[in-house]
């Protein structure tokens, strides 16, 4: 084991023994104590790994039942049997779909011949295309997805200290592009939906359409911000044109789509159509829609996808990491771990603009993302008492919601979650680098956020 796994597993130890000690003085109950420690337990294994991180997510569940978190196993695996946790494997078979045909490649070409062949102009038409291709599938498997591509392209440097270097902007660049491309459509990130479904429960029925008139503008300015300050700060070194013709050349793109690309094509628009259809017709649910686009892949004839493809495509570490941190959510709320954390941030009455709670909202978010590195986790605990503190504050709990969903889902300060630490194992930045770019980052989307996510809920009526 490595030394940071070693202490991982000591200091995830000694938490669940501490738990015990810790008086109910603080406000919680003992369950409440017990789901807080096997809450921190689980994150210290998750960031250290001494075990594989879906293993570590398994015995969660059992931690969970073994301490008295949740009284039955049935409950303990609650977070399962959300609709949500679908959408995940979904969600990467329509990746793999996509990676099984030149659509990808073909989409980057275009957005490099529109933008030009400077080297910072292809930055920008790498984060635009995993932006856009993440606003349909998971994070996770547009990064992977992309992440061959930006190593085929940096291969055109002989430099080795600019090919390190441009290594670093493309390969920060395009986790952040992806994390922000989630936030344009409840399809781009399983914590849109889950979001989605904590208005549900209040009685809000946001639409598809309405979720893009929110997130996009704040995307775009996001992205095109994220884009402006990696290359400033980490300088991609310029490339002769004749180099840059001659990486096109090499992704071998058909001139003309074959059946297989048309094919996956038509799945993808129909779905994108269907989805918007959603605003206006309930029964089109996002999952089900998804779900139903999905199979058609596996259609003998089509020759797209089979079972033996599909399931080794399934990062089944990000399938139970959320089904785990979603369970554990349940149990947060269930104990009054959530509304105890609230209740110490946040006051019963509130006399701020609206644009300051909002982006009051953002900093803790962010400042919460630190130490609860995971958003479906952060989600699963804040959800249900925003939508409380939201209805004691006089406003409608969106105004809470979108903010947190937002925030949460960009969880990049560091390369902790799934989707940097995809592009972190390359080993073209160092833990410490992703800061110089995300703090800034981080900033911009709480004034965009603070400034738009009020303007666009009072053009919806929510406000």
């Amino acid at each position: 084991m490595k030394r940071t796994q070693i202490i991982g597993t000591i200091l995830a130890i000694a938490v669940l023994i501490a738990m015990f000690f810790v008086p109910e003085s603080i406000g919680l109950s003992q369950a409440g104590i017990r789901t807080l420690g096997v809450l921190i337990a689980l994150i210290i294994a998750l960031v250290t790994e001494p075990l594989p991180i879906g293993i570590t997510c398994m015995l969660g569940i059992a931690l969970m039942v073994i301490f008295g978190v949740t009284p039955t196993v049935s409950e303990a695996l609650s977070g399962y049997t959300n609709h949500i946790l679908f959408f995940v494997l979904v969600s990467f078979g329509l990746s793999e779909a996509i990676a099984k045909v030149p659509l990808s490649k073909r989409l980057l070409v275009l957005l490099i011949r529109l933008f030009g062949a400077k080297t910072k102009r292809i930055l920008l038409a790498l984060m635009i295309c995993a932006a856009l291709m993440s606003s349909i599938m998971s994070n996770v498997a547009t990064t992977a997805v992309l992440i061959s591509v930006v190593i085929s392209f940096l291969r055109v440097y002989d430099n080795k200290e600019e090919h390190q270097r441009s290594g670093k902007a493309f390969m920060i660049g395009l986790p952040i592009a992806s994390m922000i491309g989630g936030m344009i459509t409840p399809a781009g990130s399983p914590l849109n939906l889950l979001g989605i479904d904590f208005l549900a429960d209040a009685g809000i029925r946001l639409s598809f359409v309405e979720w893009i008139l929110i997130g996009a503008p704040v995307a775009a300015v996001a992205l095109i911000f994220s884009w402006f300050i990696i290359a400033r700060v980490f300088h991609p070194a310029e490339i002769a044109p004749g180099k840059i013709n001659d990486y096109i050349t090499s992704l071998n793109i058909p001139s003309r789509f074959d059946f297989r690309e048309k094919y996956v094509t038509c799945v993808v628009a129909a779905l994108l159509i269907l989805w918007i259809l959603s605003s206006w017709i309930p029964a089109l649910n996002v999952t089900v829609v998804g779900t139903v686009g999905f199979a058609f892949f596996f259609i003998p004839k089509a020759d797209i996808l089979n079972w033996k493809e599909y399931t080794r495509s399934v990062s089944w570490a990000s399938f139970f990491l959320i089904g785990t941190m979603m369970s554990m959510g349940n149990a947060l709320s269930a104990n009054g771990v959530s509304e105890w954390l609230v209740s110490i941030l946040f006051s019963s009455k509130i006399s701020l603009p609206v644009f300051l709670i909002v982006a009051l909202i953002c900093v803790i978010v962010f400042l919460l993302l630190i130490p609860i590195p995971i958003g479906p986790a952060l989600i699963s605990m804040l959800g249900g008492p925003f939508i409380s503190l939201a209805e004691a504050w006089g406003y409608s709990p969106t105004l809470l919601i979108m903010p947190l969903v937002i925030c949460a889902a960009c969880c990049f300060l560091l390369p902790l979650d799934t989707v940097p630490l995809l592009t972190y194992a390359t080993g073209y930045y160092k833990m410490t680098d992703m800061p110089k770019v995300s703090i800034p980052i981080q900033i911009i989307i709480v004034i965009c956020v603070a400034v738009w996510v009020p303007i666009g809920l009072m053009i919806l009526g929510y406000l």
